[in-house]
């Protein structure tokens, strides 16, 4: 993860990014917060969509950075 990945999460609080994981998920998050803490950084989402079973539409996770491999904005 870049920091202009980081930058990307940031500038889209409360909006729509497509982010792929180092585990191969691909999801579609709208971003709640954002926290940039050295010590533990993380990004917490609601869940829009995506391609592994198992995790609820519209339910709230985390997310660490070391775990993202891109981001990008999206319009979902």
């Amino acid at each position: 993860m870049t920091e202009a990945d980081i930058q990307c999460l940031k500038e889209n609080v409360d909006k729509a990014v497509a982010i792929e994981t180092t585990y191969g998920e691909c999801l579609i998050a709208k971003i709640i917060f954002v926290f940039d803490q050295e010590d533990q950084p993380d990004v917490f989402y609601d869940l829009v969509s995506t391609n592994k079973p198992g995790f609820k539409q519209g339910a709230s996770y985390a997310l660490r950075f070391e775990d993202i491999v891109s981001v990008k904005p999206t319009e979902a």
